[in-house]
């Protein structure tokens, strides 16, 4: 573990150890609470753009599912988590998609 040594403002310090008192904790533990939260945040914010760019048609899924470190399915439920529709397919692989239909319709 590291040791960190700060500048700041006398009442500011004051007011910091108010309230670790009445937290009944350390000031030490209350920077390193509110630095993983501030980091935790940070992440969670890289997340969201990131799916935000998939479902705006961005980023392709593997280079999502990469970045995220997740699988399709975990992908899936991160979009919905986060209210974000899934991309569109790009518009050749719907027509290829429509004329594969119109074939297996017109053979049965």
């Amino acid at each position: 573990m590291s040791t960190l040594s700060l500048n700041i403002e006398d009442n500011l310090l004051q007011q910091a150890k108010i309230y670790a008192a009445a937290k009944d904790t350390t000031l030490t533990q209350v920077v390193k609470e509110s630095l993983a939260e501030i980091i935790k945040t940070s992440d969670s914010d890289k997340k969201q753009a990131i799916l935000k760019r998939y479902s705006k048609n961005e980023l392709s899924r593997k280079e999502t599912m990469a970045l995220l470190g997740v699988d399709y399915g975990e992908l899936i439920v991160m979009m919905v988590d986060n209210d974000l529709s899934l991309p569109s397919l790009p518009e050749p692989e719907i027509k290829a998609m429509a004329a594969t239909f119109v074939k297996i319709w017109r053979e049965s």
